[in-house]
C-alpha cells in the first residue's frame, strides 16, 4: 500500500513537471512570436514613406561621358549624383525616371546621315548604356525606391528626340503617369546634355505641367556648350527654380 502511494505520489510529480514543461514551452514560443511581430511591425513604422516626388535623370549615358559625345564636365556630374544617390538622396522621390537615347545604326542624327553629331548611343553598344557608377547606385536602392523607370527615344531612323515626350509610346506613358498621379508634390530634373536633350526634356514638361513645381539640379548636369544660356534662360522666363544635392 506505501509503496502504490509512493509510486503514485512520483508519477503525478512527473506528470506535472512534464506538463510544466509543455506550458513553458508554449510559452516560450508564445513570446518570442509575439516578439517577432512586434519587430515586423517595427521594421513597417521604420520603412520611410516616399515623397510623392519625380526625379528625371536625362541620358546619363556612356558615350555622353566618356564615349563618343562625351561632355567636359559629364564624368563628374554624373559621379556626383550617382554619390549623392547613394548618402541618401533618392529619399527625396517616390519615382525615378532614367531617359537614355536608344539610336539604329542610321540615326537621323549621325553625320553619315546628314546630321550632327557623331554615331552615339548605338542599339546594342556599351555607349548605349547608362553611366557605370549610376547604373549601380541605381541597382541598389531598387529594393528601396521600385518605382526606378528606364525609357527610351530616339529609336526610330528618321526622327530625332531629344525629349522623351517626344518618343511616341515611352513620352505617352510618362505623360500620362505625370497626369494621373497629380498629387506629385514636383518634379526634379537633372542628367546630360543641359543645351541639348535636358533642356527640350524641361520646355516639353511644363507644356503641360506648373513650371512652379518643376525644379533643376544644377550640380548635376553637363553641357556640349557650358556658355550655352537656354535652360538658364527657360528657368529664369518661368520661374523654376534651381536646386543642389
Amino acid at each position: 500500500m506505501k509503496k502504490n502511494l509512493i509510486g503514485a505520489i512520483v508519477l503525478f510529480a512527473a506528470l506535472v513537471l512534464t506538463g510544466c514543461g509543455n506550458n513553458s514551452e508554449t510559452a516560450d514560443k508564445k513570446q518570442k512570436k509575439e516578439q517577432e511581430n512586434t519587430e515586423q511591425a517595427d521594421a513597417k513604422v521604420k520603412k520611410p514613406q516616399l515623397p510623392n516626388r519625380l526625379l528625371i535623370i536625362v541620358d546619363p549615358q556612356v558615350d555622353f561621358t566618356t564615349g563618343s559625345l562625351a561632355t567636359a564636365n559629364g564624368p563628374a556630374a554624373m559621379d556626383y549624383l550617382a554619390n549623392a544617390l547613394k548618402e541618401g538622396a533618392w529619399k527625396n522621390y517616390g519615382w525615378i525616371v532614367v531617359t537614355q537615347d536608344e539610336h539604329p545604326a542610321n540615326h537621323c542624327s549621325f553625320v553619315e546621315q546628314g546630321g550632327d553629331f557623331p554615331p552615339h548611343c548605338v542599339q546594342g553598344t556599351e555607349g548605349q548604356k547608362v553611366y557605370p557608377a549610376l547604373q549601380q547606385v541605381l541597382m541598389d536602392i531598387l529594393s528601396d525606391i521600385p518605382n526606378i523607370h528606364f525609357m527610351q527615344k530616339g529609336t526610330l531612323p528618321e526622327k530625332e528626340e531629344f525629349s522623351v515626350f517626344q518618343n511616341e509610346q515611352c513620352g505617352e506613358k510618362l505623360r500620362r503617369t505625370i497626369e494621373e498621379f497629380e498629387h506629385f508634390e514636383g518634379i526634379d530634373i537633372c542628367g546630360i546634355a543641359t543645351d541639348y536633350c535636358v533642356y527640350e526634356t524641361t520646355k516639353d514638361l511644363i507644356a503641360f505641367y506648373p513650371a512652379k513645381q518643376v525644379r533643376i539640379v544644377t550640380n548635376c548636369l553637363a553641357a556640349v556648350d557650358e556658355s550655352d544660356t537656354k535652360l538658364a534662360d527657360l528657368m529664369k522666363e518661368n520661374g523654376i527654380q534651381g536646386i543642389a544635392f
